[in-house]
C-alpha cells in the first residue's frame, strides 16, 4: 500500500491520518450545525399529572435550513423515550404511538404536532419522569433530540367512586351485566389550585380508559355526583364562591354537557325529573366553553344592513318667536 507523508523536523505523518482526524473533529461542529438549522422542542401543558391522565406532548418543529423539509412519510420518523427518576427506561404498553401523516415544513416555517402518549405508557407510580423526543430528518439522514422535560405523577385524593354496568345491546340476552366500569373521582392541588379529576376504569387494578380534568374546585364544598340509568355520570362542582360547573361524562370518559351556573334565589343542586338527572336552582350562564357549544358550526357573523326602505318626512312645525321683554320685566 502506498502512503503520503509530509516530513517535518520531528515528526512524520501520514496524510491520510489528518484527514481523518479532521473529519471527526468536524462532526462535532457539523451536528451543531444541523441543530442550528432546525430546532426540535418538546412541551406539555403542565408538569403535573394523576396516574393515566392523558400526557398531551407538543412537539414544535423551526426549519431555518433554507430547504423544504418532508416527515411522516413512515411511521418512525418521531420516537418518544420516557425514563424514571432513577434513570430506567419506562417500556411501552403498546406498540409506539405513531405520528401518521405526511407533511412538509418550508424554510422559516414551524410546525406543530400533537399526541396523547398516556395510553402507551402504565404510569401507574408516582414519582418524576422525564420525555424525550428525537425527530428524523430522513433527507439529510439526521437525527435531531428534543431537550427534555420533566414532569410529575402524584395520587390525588379519592372523593367518591361508584362501580356499574354497562347497559344491554339490543342483541344481548338478559342477565348480568357483562360489562362493569367504575367512576372515581378524585381532587389534585396544582400550584395552590384544586382540580377536579374523572377515572374510568374497570374496577381496581383493572384497565383505565382515561382519567381527565373536570373543572376546577373549591376545598369547601365536595362535588356531588350521580350515575343515570345510561351509565353516564352527572357531577356538579363548585369552581368559585358564586359558580358552579355542570358536567356529563359518558363511560369512555368523554364530557359531552357542560354549562355553567351562578347562585341566585338558591344554590344550584342536582334533582330529578322524569326520570332525568339535571340541574335545578341557580341561575344557568352562558360560556364559551360550554359543551355543547352554543356556536353554530361553520356559521358565518351575520352583517347587519341598514334599510332602504323610504320613510315618511317628519312634520317639523316652523319656529315661533317670543314676544319681547320690555325694560323692567
Amino acid at each position: 500500500m502506498n502512503l503520503t507523508y509530509t516530513e517535518n523536523a520531528a515528526v512524520t505523518v501520514p496524510v491520510k491520518f489528518w484527514r481523518a482526524a479532521a473529519v471527526w473533529l468536524l462532526l462535532p461542529v457539523l451536528a451543531a450545525s444541523v441543530q442550528a438549522q432546525v430546532t426540535v422542542t418538546v412541551e406539555l401543558g403542565k408538569n403535573r399529572f394523576l396516574p393515566r391522565e392523558s400526557l398531551l406532548a407538543k412537539l414544535k418543529i423551526v426549519n431555518f435550513s433554507g430547504q423544504t423539509l418532508l416527515f411522516g412519510e413512515d411511521d418512525h420518523w418521531l420516537q418518544f423515550q420516557l425514563e424514571s427518576e432513577t434513570g430506567e427506561e419506562i417500556a411501552p404498553i403498546a406498540d409506539p404511538p405513531p405520528v401518521k401523516g405526511r407533511f412538509t415544513v418550508e424554510s422559516s416555517i414551524r410546525a406543530t404536532k400533537e399526541m396523547d402518549i398516556a395510553p402507551y405508557y402504565a404510569l401507574e407510580q408516582a414519582g418524576r419522569y422525564t420525555l424525550t423526543a428525537k425527530v428524523i430528518i430522513k433527507q439529510w439522514g439526521k437525527q435531531l433530540t428534543a431537550k427534555p422535560v420533566k414532569f410529575d405523577v402524584t395520587n390525588g385524593t379519592i372523593l367518591w367512586e361508584q362501580a356499574f354496568g354497562l347497559p344491554l345491546k339490543k342483541d344481548d340476552p338478559p342477565g348480568e351485566p357483562r360489562q362493569v366500569r367504575r367512576y372515581v373521582l378524585q381532587q389534585a392541588k396544582h400550584l395552590k389550585a384544586m382540580s377536579l379529576y374523572a377515572r374510568v376504569d374497570d374496577g381496581p387494578g383493572g384497565h383505565v380508559h382515561r382519567v381527565l380534568p373536570v373543572c376546577a374546585m373549591v376545598s369547601f364544598n365536595p362535588p356531588k355526583a350521580q350515575v343515570d340509568p345510561r351509565g353516564n355520570l352527572h357531577v356538579l362542582c363548585q369552581s368559585g364562591a358564586r359558580e358552579y360547573i355542570y358536567s356529563v361524562i359518558d363511560p369512555d370518559g368523554k364530557i359531552n354537557t357542560r354549562r355553567h351556573y351562578l347562585i341566585a334565589a338558591n344554590r344550584p343542586r342536582l334533582g330529578f325529573k322524569e326520570g332525568e338527572i339535571m340541574v335545578v336552582g341557580g341561575f344557568q350562564l352562558t360560556r364559551p366553553d360550554d359543551l355543547p357549544s352554543n356556536k353554530k358550526e361553520g356559521g358565518k357573523p351575520e352583517s347587519v344592513v341598514p334599510g332602504n326602505e323610504p320613510r315618511p318626512l317628519p312634520n317639523i312645525k316652523p319656529p315661533v318667536l317670543l314676544p319681547a321683554k320690555r325694560a323692567g320685566q
